[in-house]
């Protein structure tokens, strides 16, 4: 959809600029107008300026859509219509890019068109999940209700995403700190020892003469050194993120010792609950499994739930293919089949999501029980190494200074 760049002035005659996304000019000076200016001039932004001046739709924060997920839930349970809600929701976000994207769908639902075909053409803001809970509350008359099921998804999504984020900011911290202390060593503070060492012609122990030439190195070749790190992590997530790479790094990850086990319950927890949320709003199965593997966000899981959409399409029941891939637990599979027996397998799958929530956040603190010793003990005996290398050297230099100037030692 093209942007527009406007120009309006308000009440008071102050000029006001702006942009908007939508099909025509037309349109954007009736929404101008509906913000309360009087619009001036419209003139379409082509794409190359777009890209250039940053006008192309950007993503909006998640924690901006969560607000605006339980704003309409309750708004629409209030029994407020759907065009007002849409007005006072365009008012009250905080995003720009969100302000824009409802009041184009308010314009469009009030045109006549569905609230979910409305809110697809904004797919870098609503995800499939939201538009497709949406259609169905729309067709079976549950619009508050799906609402408020969203409203529920995402929130549980903030937390997970917090949870994991958690457990990561710690060792991240940890190992940066590392790198800066022994990159401060090597750079400054070895070479200071190295020349003092070599003036005064020591024999020098075997670790000390080895971190000195590696601090040799790093200052003289530190920029080949940053150079060749920015080539690996780039080349890194270029090959994790390439069509080829992708499944071998997310197999990766789920075989990583102590956060491999994390992973895969985040990536359970996630695509349970989408499941079960689609599937208690009337979204069919096969339907609700596509979402579910999209959101997983490991392939490996991905992989799992579109071979049980093939096999859910030939007639089996949906415990049979998760069980057959050897990718879920055992608990999963049982709640799984009595969701099934029982008629409610979306109150099943949301309780296994409610479940590994609870599970995450045991399994977070055990970590980061587990990792702040671990990590400090690396710390140490790092730090610790370079210290007791550099300061060996010293009482050898303590007894030369003691016998006088006559007493030398070997090069």
């Amino acid at each position: 959809m093209p942007t527009f760049r406007y120009r309006a002035r308000d009440d008071s005659g102050t000029v006001v600029r702006g942009t908007l996304v939508a099909e025509n000019e037309r349109l954007v000076k009736l929404r101008v107008s509906e913000m309360g200016y009087f619009p001036v001039s419209v003139t379409p932004i082509k794409e190359r300026t777009q890209k250039a001046l940053g006008f192309l739709p950007r993503r909006v924060r998640h924690d901006d859509l969560v607000v605006f997920s339980w704003q309409f839930a309750a708004m629409m349970s209030a029994g407020i219509p759907l065009i007002p809600c849409l007005s006072a929701l365009r008012d009250q976000t905080g995003s720009p890019e969100l302000s824009r994207a409802i009041a184009d769908i308010r314009q469009r639902v009030q045109d006549g068109q569905s609230l979910s075909s409305s809110m697809g053409r904004y797919p870098h803001i609503f995800s499939n999940i939201m538009i497709s809970m949406i259609r169905a509350g729309e067709s079976g008359g549950f619009l508050e209700l799906a609402l408020e099921r969203i409203a529920v998804q995402m929130d549980k999504d903030a937390e997970l995403r917090q949870k994991v984020r958690s457990a990561f900011v710690y060792p991240v911290l940890v190992i940066g700190l590392a790198v800066l202390i022994v990159a401060f060593l090597l750079l400054f503070v070895i070479p200071v020892f190295a020349d003092v060492y070599r003036s005064a012609g020591l024999q020098l122990p075997s670790a000390t003469r080895t971190l000195m030439a590696i601090s040799d190195f790093f200052v003289k070749f530190w920029w080949a050194v940053g150079l060749v790190l920015v080539a690996i992590i780039m080349g890194t997530r270029a090959w994790a993120r390439s069509e080829r790479g992708r499944p071998r790094a997310d197999a990766l990850k789920l075989k990583l010792p102590l956060f491999g086990v994390l992973l895969r319950k985040v990536s359970i927890a996630r695509s349970t609950r989408v499941l079960g949320t689609l599937v208690s709003t009337g979204v069919p199965l096969v339907d609700g499994l596509e979402d579910a593997a999209r959101v997983s966000g490991n392939h490996v899981i991905a992989s799992a739930f579109r071979f049980a959409i093939v096999r859910v399409t030939e007639g089996d029941k949906l415990r049979q293919p998760l069980e057959a891939s050897g990718e879920f637990p055992p608990m999963v599979i049982q709640m799984v089949a009595a969701g099934e027996e029982s008629g409610d397998l979306g109150g099943m799958l949301n309780k296994v999501a409610d479940f590994y929530d609870r599970d995450i956040e045991y399994t977070v603190k055990r970590l980061t029980t587990i990792m702040e010793p671990l990590l400090t003990i690396v710390l140490g005996v790092i730090v610790g190494f370079v210290a007791i290398s550099m300061y060996m050297p010293i009482f050898s230099l303590t007894d030369l200074l003691k016998q006088g100037p006559s007493a030398g030692a070997v090069p």
